[in-house]
């Protein structure tokens, strides 16, 4: 059997192995969490900048849908409706 003194020295170096592994460990977390915050940021960003996109665009399309009512409107009240050829009405 081993005696006391190398008992000692082999929990000591067990307890130096914990110590650097704890520190890794820790370490690990940190760049873990960076990363995480980071990509919550990306998708928050990405989020923000689809939704003011979508927002845009709808704002084209109801303005782009005005027009076109405006300008059945103005053709039906001018009597000119079916003068105008189909390739140049509106699609529906």
């Amino acid at each position: 059997m081993g005696s006391i003194k190398d008992l000692k020295n082999e929990l000591s170096e067990m307890r130096k192995s914990m110590e650097k592994m704890t520190a890794e460990l820790h370490e690990t977390n940190l760049v873990i969490r960076d990363s995480l915050k980071l990509t919550s940021e990306t998708i928050k960003e990405m989020s923000e900048n689809f939704t003011k996109a979508l927002e845009d665009v709808l704002n084209q399309m109801s303005d782009l849908t005005i027009q076109m009512n405006i300008k059945d409107t103005i053709l039906k009240t001018l009597g000119i409706d079916g003068m105008i050829p189909d390739f140049l009405k509106k699609k529906k």
